[in-house]
């Protein structure tokens, strides 16, 4: 399954994949995950893997954009958004739909530093999730700059 995978509409997660969803949205890695639900890092990545099958995506980020779209996970509470440009609302938009720098950089006239320059630190700063490229989607759709009807086809 490729990170480029559209993500599907129409899936449905269960109680306990939503459940840890929404802890990777806020940000924690597997081993946090794990720790909270009292469960082992491969009980977490399983139910991951399981969940971004049923979505269509191999990437969490997509997963989590997914989830809120598909409104499974309630949308988060708005915040005032932060100015992006152009160039990050696009790798924003890439990212949700699961892309990684490599998938993006024949979609974009950007060298590979530029994009992860813009990926990595810019983007991720500007949404105040940094390296925590999943609570980057849950901020990006608090702030509006993701929702339904700014999904990539």
């Amino acid at each position: 399954m490729s990170g480029r995978a559209k993500p599907r509409e129409d899936f449905h997660l269960t109680d306990r994949e939503l459940e840890t969803v929404a802890l990777a949205a806020e940000g924690l890695k597997v081993n946090a995950i794990a720790r909270r639900l009292k469960l082992s890092d491969g009980a977490v990545q399983s139910r991951l893997k399981f969940a971004r099958a049923k979505c269509g995506s191999a990437r969490t980020t997509a997963l989590v954009h997914s989830a809120y779209a598909s409104k499974q996970l309630p949308a988060p509470d708005a915040e005032p958004p932060v100015e992006l440009s152009e160039e990050q609302l696009r790798v924003l938009r890439h990212l949700a739909d699961g892309l990684t720098v490599i998938d993006m950089r024949p979609l974009v006239a950007w060298s590979e530093w530029r994009l992860r320059n813009i990926y990595g630190g810019d983007l991720l700063a500007a949404l105040d999730a940094t390296d925590r490229p999943a609570f980057a989607i849950k901020r990006a759709w608090a702030m509006g700059h993701l929702g339904h009807e700014q999904q990539t086809t």
